[in-house]
């Protein structure tokens, strides 16, 4: 039953997976972070939008400089979202040098894939491999 239902989830992964990825190129995250350049865009000074979330002004620039870094939380970050009126947009997808689909990293994190993948190696020495699993990659240094 549970393998059945993660299928399930991957399909419905994998069918959002090319619209997923093709934002990927234009949602680099600002220099000094989305939370300020959307903030200065939109022309709010940070007392203000501390005000809308509830926050003193200091704490409000805790949380632009903790997503320049990479260390705020997503709540906080929707929180911060929502003060300037916009939607959070959270995704993962799978690194396309890794796999192609979630249901390819699925099959890759299997516990019992290594043990495939030197039986497809042992098959391909005598010529008689299928040729259905793809190598797991080595990690980058």
């Amino acid at each position: 039953m549970k393998s059945e239902f993660s299928q399930v989830v991957r399909e419905g992964l994998d069918e959002n997976l090319p619209a997923l990825r093709s934002t990927k190129p234009v949602a680099r995250k600002p220099t000094r972070g989305w939370l300020r350049a959307v903030r200065e865009a939109i022309g709010l000074s940070q007392e203000v939008t501390a005000i809308k979330i509830g926050v003193r002004r200091q704490s409000y620039a805790d949380m632009e400089a903790a997503e320049a870094i990479g260390s705020i939380s997503l709540l906080s970050l929707e929180r911060a979202a929502n003060a300037l009126d916009c939607d959070l947009v959270y995704f993962l997808v799978p690194r396309e040098e890794v796999a192609r689909t979630y249901d390819q990293l699925a099959r890759i994190h299997e516990p019992l894939f290594k043990h495939l993948q030197a039986s497809e190696h042992s098959m391909a020495l005598e010529n008689q491999a299928v040729g259905d699993i793809t190598p797991k990659p080595k990690p980058a240094k």
